[in-house]
């Protein structure tokens, strides 16, 4: 072995500072750390699932949204934005879809039937550090709605799946007479009312509905009562 072999060979760095030069490749082309080789995906893909596991409470069609980490849908504690109330009186997601601070929305067009699932999947770029929220109405209400906001996906590794049970929160927004309802147990059914002095003005945890064997002027049966969790929220990163 020559004096110049013996050195490289003692200095691994050297050597393939060598081989690259021997052989024609481009520095840029080593993957060192990983991120930048050819063969790794560019895209990130994940699926998310949401269960209704309420007896009788169809969920208004979903609304999917990504955003920045500085963002949330909602705070408890504190009055809901116009949007989220559009959403919890009337089961329009679409508002909420549309707000500036979204990047990507995902709204499915038809409810969630009690025991019935819906899934999307979507794709995003490697680098992204977008959050995940989820939100949807149940419609045998006045103001309930179910879901979750602010959720940080961007560190999830392949294959890595996230089960989340949800309660039913109240937008605070309208008064739970149990009768002004979108839903279909309603005579007459009636959705978002930008009126908010009947109720608190706040998001707060749901405390259930009272039915026509407790409240006059419910239209709800005993079957449309619910419990905490309302909804099961998978996430799997898939790529």
């Amino acid at each position: 072995m020559n004096i110049i072999n013996h050195k490289l060979a003692r200095n691994p760095l050297k050597l393939l500072g060598a081989a690259i030069l021997v052989t024609g490749v481009s520095a840029c082309d080593i993957d060192l750390d990983g991120d930048h080789s050819p063969d790794k995906p560019q895209q990130k893909m994940f699926e998310v699932t949401l269960t209704n596991l309420t007896q009788s409470q169809p969920f208004s069609p979903p609304a999917l949204v990504l955003h920045s980490q500085n963002e949330m849908l909602w705070h408890l504690g504190e009055p809901a934005s116009v949007e989220l109330e559009m959403l919890a009186e009337g089961g329009n997601a679409q508002p909420l879809a549309d707000l500036a601070v979204i990047n990507k929305s995902h709204v499915k067009d038809t409810p969630v039937g009690p025991a019935g699932s819906v899934s999307w999947t979507f794709e995003l770029e490697y680098h992204s550090d977008n959050t995940l929220s989820l939100a949807t109405m149940l419609v045998n209400t006045n103001d309930a709605f179910t879901g979750l906001t602010g959720v940080n996906i961007a560190a999830f590794e392949i294959g890595e799946t996230h089960e989340k049970w949800v309660p039913a929160y109240d937008s605070g927004t309208e008064y739970n007479d149990e009768s002004a309802i979108p839903g279909p147990a309603a005579v007459t059914a009636s959705g978002f009312d930008a009126s908010r002095n009947t109720d608190v003005n706040r998001v707060y945890m749901h405390s259930g509905v009272l039915t026509m064997h407790e409240l006059s002027s419910s239209v709800l049966s005993p079957e449309h009562k619910f419990d905490n969790p309302v909804a099961k929220i998978i996430i799997k990163r898939m790529q």
